[in-house]
Formats: structure tokens, C-alpha cells, sequence
């Protein structure tokens, strides 16, 4: 009866290192512009960690912060949401490449001036929020187009 169980786990663990691992192909092949839409409308749209800008404070303690890059990655593959077995040494280094690719996203966004971060000292890390800009430009299904124009005015 128990092993059943610990069986079941185990086969969930090996699907989410599949679908991490290909999630992470996937957006490693992905332009920087494109990265970054991606997380932009996955971090900031509908049903996103960053959609609602009333209940995202300013800063200091973390009361109210905004999403960081690790609870954005979470939107392209999920946490395995048991803790038995123990994540191993890959399954960490997995959830950091997904939120180091994140991370890339959140700068190319920032510099298009459509997030900005910010610090809330009791939480040790960055979170980021929308800015009007950007609120404006999920709200027209602009993030697109401001993100391609903007890198093919960099070439």
C-alpha cells in the first residue's frame, strides 16, 4: 500500500524533470525579445503572479511584494508539489535555470521600461511589477510588438 504511493511520487518526479527539461530547451532557443513576452505575459497577464498592481506595495517589508523571477518561473512549469522524495541537487539546479532564464527576461523587459524592479528588504531578493507602460501594453496585446520593435532597433 505505501509503496504504491512512494511509486506514484517517484513517476511525477521523472515527469517534471521532463517537462522542466524541455520547458528549458524550449525557452533557451527562444530570442531574448521573445523570452521576455513570454514572461511578460505569463508574469504580468490574466492569472499571473504580477496582474494585480493594487495589491503590490512599493517596497520595504515584503508584505505586498511583487512576484520575483522564481515565482514567475513557476508559471512555465509548476513545483512538483509534494516534497517526498527529497528534490535532488538537479532538480534545484533545473528550478534555477528556469528562473535564471526568467531573470533574462524580467532585465529585457525592464529595459523596454514595461516592468520595474524593486526591493523589499525583509524578503532578501528582488520582485518586480508592471509599469504603466507595460500595464498599457498587456491591456492592447502591445508586448509583442514593443519588444520586436525594440530589438530590431538594436541590430
Amino acid at each position: 500500500m505505501f509503496g504504491h504511493n512512494d511509486d506514484d511520487k517517484q513517476q511525477r518526479t521523472e515527469q517534471w524533470r521532463v517537462a522542466m527539461q524541455a520547458e528549458l530547451g524550449r525557452l533557451s532557443a527562444l530570442p531574448a525579445e521573445e523570452l521576455a513576452i513570454e514572461v511578460m505575459i505569463r508574469g504580468f497577464g490574466p492569472g499571473g503572479p504580477g496582474a494585480d498592481d493594487d495589491a503590490i506595495s512599493l517596497g520595504q517589508a515584503n508584505i505586498g511584494a511583487g512576484p520575483t523571477a522564481g515565482d514567475i518561473s513557476l508559471r512555465f512549469v509548476a513545483d512538483r508539489g509534494f516534497s517526498f522524495p527529497v528534490p535532488t541537487p538537479e532538480d534545484v539546479q533545473l528550478r534555477d535555470r528556469m528562473t535564471m532564464l526568467v531573470a533574462e527576461g524580467l532585465q529585457e523587459l525592464e529595459h523596454a521600461s514595461l516592468v520595474r524592479c524593486q526591493v523589499h528588504t525583509s524578503m532578501g531578493t528582488f520582485d518586480w511589477a508592471a509599469t504603466r507602460r507595460g500595464r498599457a501594453a498587456l491591456e492592447r496585446g502591445a508586448v509583442e510588438h514593443i519588444m520586436r520593435t525594440r530589438a530590431l532597433n538594436m541590430v
